[in-house]
């Protein structure tokens, strides 16, 4: 029995994706057993080095899926990743397919790997750390997208994995300046329950920057487990739904067709 009303997972990866080898319609198995009305497929575009066959099938797949159930409503979706790394490339991706749902991130500063292949020390992740930062208000300022993913992604790596601290003190003005810049463009910010599946592991972000989002205006929420695997499909939404309702907010958000639905929290 579902004891937790989950209203969406907005944040999945299939087969489609490079690291993943989870057939989409296991995906959808898992989230109508869950009770959950709303997934949204969100395969990996990372810009630097993407598939257009594997963005076009996971988008005819969500449309197929959709059609096959009428207790689930399937959202083609994108992760799209590092879109000011290669301009011509993001509209390309972003003109292949018509999209319910773009989650804008950031996996890798330009010039270096993912976060997840590197092991800085302190004072190394506090230069990686702040370039990140950096290269995320630019993308939000870019703002063709519709909710931006893990706000603190390095920190699953630096903090959570490899137990390096990181003070975020000094990043706290431009923070507030990313999270004012999406608030003010009337974006939504996701809160990712991935980390929870590491030990000691954190919502990314965590439940205060979700509430200075609400209190520079921030209007919509998005949840997502960044599940790649059925079993991990949802883990930690009982957080990801507290934090958003004590940040203030009522209710979490889906797109479709682009444009925000809120859907009220039980």
């Amino acid at each position: 029995m579902n004891l937790l009303k989950i209203p969406c997972d907005c944040h999945l990866h299939t087969d489609n994706s490079f690291d993943s080898e989870t057939p989409a319609a296991l995906q959808v198995a898992r989230a109508r057993e869950l009770g959950i009305p709303y997934i949204a497929l969100t395969d990996h575009c990372d810009i630097l080095e993407w598939s257009d066959a594997n963005i076009a099938r996971s988008n005819a797949q969500a449309m197929e899926l959709n059609a096959l159930y009428d207790d689930i409503t399937v959202l083609r979706g994108i992760e799209l990743g590092e879109p000011l790394q290669d301009m011509d490339e993001t509209s390309r991706a972003l003109g292949l397919c018509e999209y319910d749902f773009v989650l804008c991130s950031l996996h890798n500063i330009q010039g270096e790997e993912d976060f997840y292949y590197l092991h800085p020390d302190r004072s190394q992740a506090a230069e990686l750390v702040r370039r990140y930062f950096e290269e995320l208000l630019e993308m939000v300022k870019w703002n063709q997208f519709d909710s931006l993913a893990h706000l603190t992604y390095p920190l699953r790596y630096i903090t959570e994995r490899d137990g390096v601290p990181v003070d975020m003190t000094p990043y706290l003005p431009i923070i507030r300046e990313i999270l004012a810049t999406l608030a003010a463009n009337g974006k939504a910010l996701e809160i990712n329950t991935s980390g929870l599946r590491n030990p000691d592991g954190m919502l990314l972000p965590t439940g205060d920057y979700v509430e200075l989002f609400r209190r520079l205006g921030g209007r919509y929420i998005t949840l997502g487990s960044d599940a790649h695997t059925p079993e991990h499909l949802a883990v930690g939404m009982a957080e990801g739904i507290a934090a958003a309702k004590e940040a203030g907010f009522t209710a979490v958000t889906v797109f479709i067709n682009r444009q925000p639905v809120e859907i009220p929290f039980a």
